[in-house]
């Protein structure tokens, strides 16, 4: 197996193998979206030729049959770069297809081997890829999903989006009345007022006086 990367004469190679790869996804995602078309072979047939040997942020390359030269893999994807957040290079993959009858063979670790030697080489630390729903392959293999894209039609964005008419106030129901109380209360006692104390008027002792006893005749004649 020769592992290389691809230049402008393999391109027939490899829309070859662009059509097997949307084939087999098309027939295989949940979601479908976005479809592809005959129009979109012809556009990455375009796009390959005119990038493969003039960008170098345009990364492609090619496993093929050490005998007959025959296509077996291939693996292709850009120098990414964001405007915001860091790191600000990155580099994504966006293809990555190998023929039913040679995998299990290693090619698609030897293609990706030889892709970070190039990202290495221009300072790329970090490789960011999509993933179909469902598809939890990469999710098993050690990659960290950080974002998830969700799809519309504009028409239920717009009846989303739309203005409603603001709630109409609910009717207030009337307090109900407390019920009667089951034990009838005790009558409060209001104490009487208690009158201001006085001064106290000390009562006189009245000393009691016994009569004197009656004085005797004198004895003997005067």
């Amino acid at each position: 197996m020769a592992i290389r990367r691809a230049t402008f004469a393999d391109v027939p190679a490899l829309r070859w193998l662009f059509t097997q790869l949307v084939t087999e996804l098309e027939t295989t995602r949940l979601v479908p979206y976005p479809t592809h078309t005959a129009d979109d072979l012809d556009a990455f047939t375009l796009l390959t030729a005119r990038r493969l040997e003039s960008d170098p942020t345009l990364l492609l390359y090619l496993a093929t049959d050490d005998a007959t030269g025959e296509p077996l893999a291939f693996l292709g994807g850009e120098i990414g770069q964001r405007a915001l957040g860091h790191p600000r290079l990155f580099g994504a993959a966006h293809w990555l297809y190998v023929r039913p009858e040679a995998r299990k063979l290693g090619l698609a670790r030897a293609l990706v081997r030889l892709a970070c030697e190039d990202l290495a080489a221009v300072g790329v630390t970090h490789v960011e890829l999509a993933a179909l729903r469902g598809d939890l392959q990469w999710a098993t293999r050690g990659w960290i999903p950080y974002l998830i894209h969700h799809v519309l039609p504009l028409e239920a964005v717009i009846a989303g989006a739309a203005e409603r008419p603001a709630p109409e106030p609910e009717a207030v129901a009337p307090r109900p009345s407390p019920p009667p109380p089951l034990v009838e209360p005790v009558p409060t006692v209001t104490p009487a007022p208690r009158a201001r104390p006085g001064r106290k008027r000390k009562r006189r002792r009245r000393v009691r006086v016994e009569p004197a006893p009656p004085k005797r005749a004198a004895e003997g004649g005067a």
